[in-house]
């Protein structure tokens, strides 16, 4: 008789995206000791406050170099794992879930160059059950940091994801509709989106840019001088942005500098939208250039391919490098983009019908978790 796999218990961390709650929602492969986890959880998102002030506040983990070491939580049965994202267990059995491996020295790059060796230990020890990363670019990243053994033991596991639709909707008759969700709006490309859709929406004006974000108020002069451009405050729970926005658009615009995955751009995926976006890290996954949308060169990234590029080093102030960027050739690329929708129908609907074929084929769930 085959025996029960051992219970799973999700570290209690105090800040929980969307997708974490979503993976011990719809956990199946072993009991669950802490259901009541979810209990009056909503995923987070950074805060207006944050959005707005250019920097991201570090805990004082984070400006040491240390490895992110989680304690094993007093009173678990001998032979429970834990599941934890983005650390380490000191002892005892565990699944490490991973956007990008240097979640594991809090983003600080001179920890991972003192501890690599060190995390390479306990990434291949028996009592690691399970690498989860959450695209293959972490896994490459994995590859280029640790080798081939850990490479090997990761698995690709992308985010829990229904289909939101049933099958890719037809495009607007009354013009394209484009739409932006980030609420950290300059470091995911915002400011040269509007100054590209400015310039796209004088030559076709039935184009729509619906933009939900913390925007900040330098920007409000160009938003007000362009009728097509609609902007709305990031306060929305997920489920109302499917509702509200995805549901009634036809592209997704996610032009980020940043990103190690783009949830959002996964959601667009389920809604059948086509999608413009940045060859950054994982996005080439869920963007193929001319079959269901466009992906686009940055102007600047923290990421270069699989590796940190140099801004990387000061991750948590990134957007200090935007200031006096030329983005001028990469607006007119965005331009470019986005015109070719805008007055292609037909060729909007080819590339909403290619994202739903893309997320039927690699994303939909639940055979990823």
């Amino acid at each position: 008789m085959k025996s029960e796999p051992p219970a799973v218990y999700f570290y209690p961390h105090s800040y929980f995206r969307d997708r974490q709650l979503d993976t011990i929602r719809h956990w199946k492969q072993s009991p669950v000791l802490n259901p009541e986890i979810l209990e009056a959880r909503l995923g987070q998102q950074a805060s207006k406050e944050q959005s707005l002030s250019g920097s991201i506040k570090k805990v004082w983990q984070q400006r040491l170099p240390l490895i992110n070491l989680k304690l094993r939580p007093a009173g678990l049965p001998s032979d429970a794992v834990v599941y934890v994202w983005g650390g380490l267990m000191a002892t005892g059995s565990f699944i490490i879930d991973l956007d990008n491996p240097y979640a594991m020295t809090g983003y600080n790059l001179t920890a991972m160059k003192l501890y690599r060796s060190i995390i390479s230990l306990f990434l291949l020890a028996d009592r690691c059950r399970e690498i989860r990363c959450m695209s293959g670019a972490c896994r490459e990243t994995l590859k280029l940091l640790f080798g081939d053994a850990v490479y090997q033991k990761a698995n690709v596991c992308y985010p829990f994801m229904e289909a939101k639709v049933n099958s890719s909707p037809e495009t607007n008759l009354k013009g394209c509709r484009f739409l932006f969700v980030g609420t950290q709006f300059e470091i995911k490309g915002g400011a040269a989106l509007l100054r590209a859709f400015q310039k796209v929406y004088k030559k076709e004006p039935s184009a729509r840019l619906d933009v939900v974000t913390h925007l900040p108020e330098k920007f409000q002069t160009l938003v007000e001088s362009c009728p097509g451009i609609h902007v709305h405050e990031a306060s929305l729970a997920r489920e109302a942005v499917h509702e509200r926005f995805m549901k009634n658009a036809d592209v997704l615009v996610h032009p980020t500098y940043l990103d190690s995955f783009g949830m959002v751009v996964l959601e667009a995926l389920a809604h059948g939208l086509a999608i413009i976006g940045t060859d950054v890290y994982a996005m080439r996954e869920m963007v193929r250039d001319g079959e269901n949308g466009a992906l686009l060169q940055p102007p600047i990234s923290i990421w270069d391919g699989a590796a940190p590029s140099r801004y990387a080093k000061d991750w948590f102030n990134f957007q200090s490098h935007l200031k006096g960027l030329n983005t001028r050739a990469f607006e007119e690329a965005l331009q470019h983009a986005l015109l070719a929708l805008a007055e292609n129908p037909k060729r909007t609907r080819v590339c909403k019908q290619n994202s739903f074929k893309l997320f039927r084929q690699n994303f939909e769930s639940p055979r990823n978790n």
